[in-house]
């Protein structure tokens, strides 16, 4: 069994605990498959000028962090790098088979240096989506470069989704041997239950943390159309964000009360609780680079109601997914009106067929093995 050190800069911590929880699920699905440890190093906001904290949360999983008021980017960035190298001699780094990063910046902004030094074989874990979107800035802006340059040191990636490569390609300007793995979706939790009933009046769910990038009103539009020619359904709207006030008054200013219902934030236990009572998962974001949720809902056998973006059509067919590039209310009263033509056993079948953990567990070990020979 290869040894493998994970290193993150996002995990769940003591301060979050549920940071980056997809990235814990992960690591604790690779861990069955090899012997690993995984060590959260962090630069965090603080109102001390410095101080340092080195946390145990079990036999495999540590975390080691410089609480610090500094903010500017520069220094955190160099801090980071200090942490990790410091954190690499003390967990003794050479008797692992191969360092597994989870997200590479700020990590890795230094590796074309202190690779020189530390000579062990690397791979990088990918989710973001803030490589499409070239991390909000101009792309000529020099601020990126040390970010680029992680990705022109032939480092292999793994990464959730074909789109997610081809969008790092992009930004980097950059080609790297990369790998294909999903997100790994809880089965203890979602997957098609037995308590679903059919009901009269179709139920939509969506959740999320609502921001601009999710999109919420040209859906809620939809609805709205729904509404006004007295089509019935029940929307179920969990989550919380920035939008959420705006949502909400949408709602009540269109009289849709009656036909809305509002969760706030929703654990894992609660969203799979309603994915086994509604219909269609409604995912209404302009962008993502697997969507979790989604996967979780088909998982559940819920039809995915979506914009036809790539990394989501990478897992789902014509008997899954229903593309909405507009007009959500047309779609939406397409799906009611053929809601019977689409089985709750073929979508999550197919769904958990691509997401098995056990394909996804050989798939990791085989990946590992090509790398750290």
């Amino acid at each position: 069994m290869k040894k493998i050190l994970h290193i993150t800069n996002w995990y769940p911590n003591k301060w979050d605990d549920i940071e980056a929880i997809f990235i814990q699920e992960q690591f604790k699905l690779f861990s069955t498959v090899t012997d690993s440890s995984i060590i959260n190093i962090q630069v965090r906001t603080s109102d001390k000028w410095m101080e340092y904290k080195h946390i145990k949360y079990s036999d495999n999983e540590e975390g080691y962090y410089l609480l610090t008021k500094i903010k500017s980017n520069k220094i955190i960035e160099l801090i980071t790098s200090f942490l990790l190298i410091f954190v690499l001699f003390k967990s003794n780094y050479k008797r692992y088979d191969l360092l597994h990063f989870h997200i590479a910046y700020p990590l890795l902004t230094y590796y074309h240096l202190w690779k020189k030094i530390i000579k062990i074989p690397l791979i990088i874990s990918e989710h973001w989506s803030a490589y499409h979107f070239n991390f909000y800035m101009p792309k000529d802006t020099k601020k990126l470069d040390n970010i680029k340059r992680i990705f022109r040191q032939n480092i292999p990636l793994i990464c959730v989704s074909k789109a997610l490569v081809e969008d790092i390609e992009v930004f980097a300007n950059a080609t790297f041997r990369y790998y294909i793995l999903p997100n790994v979706i809880d089965m203890d939790y979602f997957y098609l239950r037995q308590d679903y009933i059919k009901r009269d009046i179709p139920r939509f769910f969506a959740v999320n943390n609502w921001r601009d990038i999710k999109n919420p009103f040209e859906m809620l539009d939809g609805f709205l159309e729904l509404h006004n020619s007295n089509i019935d359904f029940i929307l179920v709207i969990g989550g919380y964000g920035e939008l959420m006030d705006d949502i909400k008054s949408f709602v009540y200013t269109n009289n849709m009360s009656e036909k809305v219902i509002f969760y706030g934030k929703m654990d894992k236990l609660q969203i799979a609780d309603e994915l086994s009572q509604s219909d269609a998962y409604i995912c209404s974001s302009y962008y993502e680079t697997f969507s979790v949720v989604s996967a979780q809902a088909l998982c559940c056998g819920n039809v995915l109601l979506s914009p036809p973006i790539d990394a989501i059509l990478e897992y789902t067919d014509d008997k899954s997914h229903i593309k909405i590039a507009k007009d959500w209310s047309k779609k939406l009263q397409y799906f009611i009106e053929h809601r019977d033509n689409y089985s709750r056993e073929y979508i999550s079948q197919m769904a958990s067929n691509y997401l098995s953990h056990k394909s996804i567990q050989n798939r990791y070990k085989d990946i590992v093995d090509e790398i750290s020979r």
